[in-house]
């Protein structure tokens, strides 16, 4: 399995990019190879607190923390949309143009122990942007979309996209019809104010699965 990376590291917290395939953590007590357990060996650290999380078969970056004091640090700036997380998505599309979907867009997510789903009432309010939808280079069937989160449920980047009639290719779980194998959704860029006031900027690309981007997502990624 691929390893995850450190990619910026400070006394307080660490910037990682995380593989697909690769948990946070896991649910049970049960012990087994996560991020969380890669992490505590590679930083010789005894408890890492995530300020947030990943899907598994999610790739991309995330911000760990050190101590509790940096996890709610990051945690405010989360809960206040101070910390831009942006996503690229590779979607197949039910409706005629995907492109009108660009923009805030909200729902109301019920989650539960493995799967989230769409309500009308009685869910987290739930809101994402996005930013730009493009003809996925090599496949004019599929889209990339530009998306940045600005609320952190379970699978909510997948459960709201499904709804909207762009779902993921090959997400079994949300578009079990899906024609397609390659399942493709990354934490691409993250931009925050750390706890010393110094504003940083990831954009990371993994040299191992080099996914093909129009030139005009490309564009909007090296603006944000």
């Amino acid at each position: 399995m691929e390893k995850p990376e450190i990619l910026a590291q400070t006394a307080d917290y660490a910037v990682i990019f995380k593989p697909a395939g690769l948990p946070c953590q896991l649910k049970s007590a049960f012990s087994g190879y996560t991020l969380e357990s890669e992490l505590k060996l590679k930083l010789g650290k005894n408890k890492i607190f995530f300020p947030h999380r990943l899907d598994k078969i999610t790739s991309g970056l995330l911000i760990v923390a050190f101590d509790k004091d940096t996890v709610e640090f990051f945690n405010n700036e989360i809960r206040n949309k101070r910390l831009g997380k942006y996503y690229l998505a590779l979607t197949e599309s039910k409706i005629n143009d995907p492109h009108t979907l660009i923009g805030l867009q909200k729902r109301y997510i019920k989650v539960h122990d493995d799967n989230s789903e769409i309500v009308r009432s009685g869910g987290l309010p739930s809101f994402l942007e996005i930013l730009s939808v493009e003809p996925a280079p090599g496949n004019n069937e599929c889209f990339h979309v530009l998306i940045r989160l600005l609320t952190g449920r379970m699978h909510q980047i997948r459960v709201m996209l499904a709804d909207m009639g762009i779902p993921l290719c090959g997400d079994r779980l949300y578009n079990p019809g899906s024609k397609y194998k390659e399942f493709y959704l990354e934490s691409i860029v993250l931009k925050f104010t750390d706890p010393e006031n110094i504003e940083q900027r990831f954009y990371y690309k993994n040299p191992k699965r080099i996914i093909e981007i129009s030139e005009t997502i490309k564009a909007f990624l090296n603006t944000l």
